[in-house]
């Protein structure tokens, strides 16, 4: 696999946060982005199921795999919920759900795991996956697409009560693994804009979120090349 390629650390490290300059009642024009096509249905799997939220996490790209990146450590373990604090608001509620790790997405996994890495200038790398049972694939890939469908457009406040818009679209990436989609999502709050783009793939009976984001813009090819290195190591492909 060779672990993830230049264009990665390129596009990460290269990112200047240009909208925090301003002033922050200056906004962002509004971004159009494309729509979103149909939905992809998940593959027959093949493989069993694991159970083992350490094997899954043995099975997620590493800090080996990301030089140059933070690795950030989770208090929690696989299905303990977010630790009470102040709350913020979604509108509409279902919304909040964008970008959470799949298994936090009501969609009943045997086991889940996830890790994140942070990079320079408010940048970073999540990825999170799921192992779910031959019979409810379908049903989980079909439930984290619906929430995208549902959610083009949104907005919320944070705990502090500042406003936060939501814009989500499509995003063109090559299909990878078993069964795959990709898109794009704009956060802009107080002048400052940081931008995901997100790739969700199938491998056998694992579903894989692999998120970056960045102030301002992302390389889709730093997103294909990751994505493609977590699916080599789902599939059992050894890294550096």
């Amino acid at each position: 696999m060779g672990g993830v390629r230049r264009a990665l650390l390129s596009a990460v490290a290269g990112v200047t946060v240009v909208a925090g300059c301003g002033a922050e009642d200056e906004q962002p024009p509004l971004p159009t982005l494309p729509p979103l096509g149909p939905a992809v249905a998940a593959a027959p799997v093949n493989g069993s199921p694991t159970t083992d939220p350490a094997e899954l996490a043995r099975r997620l790209l590493g800090p080996a795999d990301l030089p140059g990146l933070t690795p950030v450590l989770d208090p929690r373990g696989p299905g303990q919920p977010e630790q009470a604090g102040p709350i913020a608001e979604t509108r509409p509620a279902q919304c909040a759900r964008v970008l959470l790790p799949l298994a936090e997405q009501g969609t009943e996994p045997l086991t889940w795991n996830t890790v994140a890495y942070n990079g320079p200038n408010f940048s970073s790398i999540d990825i999170d996956a799921a192992s779910y049972s031959p019979e409810k694939m379908p049903a989980a890939f079909s439930a984290v697409q619906q929430t995208l469908r549902e959610c083009t457009e949104y907005s919320g406040s944070d705990a502090d009560g500042t406003a936060i818009e939501y814009w989500l679209g499509a995003l063109d990436q090559p299909p990878v693994g078993d069964a795959s989609t990709a898109f794009q999502l704009r956060t802009a709050s107080a002048g400052f804009t940081l931008v995901s783009l997100v790739s969700i793939v199938q491998v056998g009976p694992v579903l894989a979120q692999v998120t970056i984001t960045a102030p301002e813009s992302v390389e889709p090819a730093a997103l294909t090349d990751l994505t493609a290195d977590q699916v080599a190591r789902l599939r059992g492909v050894a890294g550096p």
